[in-house]
């Protein structure tokens, strides 16, 4: 395997995440809530250790610099969004509406990387590298969900206030 390889899985986990939240019905409310803090786990975790494992090394390169700063400042929007939707005083339309925002976001954030990033750096990287940084992104994806305290969304129910 390579570190494309590691990435796409990861990219294809959120990719079905992303599919089963918005499948979910308007009271769904305790499944989407499951998916989203295992979204928002797996999409933090993914994008600490992909930086740090893969793109600190291609920023060295002068044609990869630009699109590394995008993808940074990409995963820098998607934390915020993530943020914002662990917000449970948001629900509803407008929590629907801002996460088809994170959808579309993380979509094109996943296909950039694939389609021009990997492309790129799989002609600058030796196979050998490819895989030791495969690697690197395994143990940093263990350290980073170790090390991270995410908060989590909780739909607050009805009896939760009267305890």
């Amino acid at each position: 395997m390579s570190i494309y390889t590691k990435i796409k899985e990861d990219h294809d986990e959120m990719r079905d995440l992303l599919q089963r939240i918005e499948a979910l019905g308007p009271h769904e409310n305790d499944a989407r809530d499951n998916l989203f803090n295992m979204l928002k786990e797996k999409a933090i975790v993914h994008s600490k250790a992909e930086e740090k494992a893969f793109y600190n090394p291609l920023k060295r390169f002068k044609g990869l610099k630009e699109e590394i700063e995008h993808g940074r400042e990409e995963h820098e929007e998607a934390e915020q969004l993530l943020e914002e939707l662990t917000d449970t005083s948001l629900g509803g339309t407008a929590w629907m509406q801002k996460f088809r925002s994170l959808k579309d976001s993380l979509e094109h954030h996943m296909n950039e990387e694939e389609r021009e990033i990997f492309p790129d750096a799989e002609e600058v990287l030796s196979r050998e590298r490819e895989e030791n940084m495969e690697q690197e992104m395994i143990e940093r994806e263990d350290k980073e969900k170790y090390d991270s305290d995410i908060d989590h969304r909780r739909h607050a129910h009805v009896w939760d206030s009267l305890l």
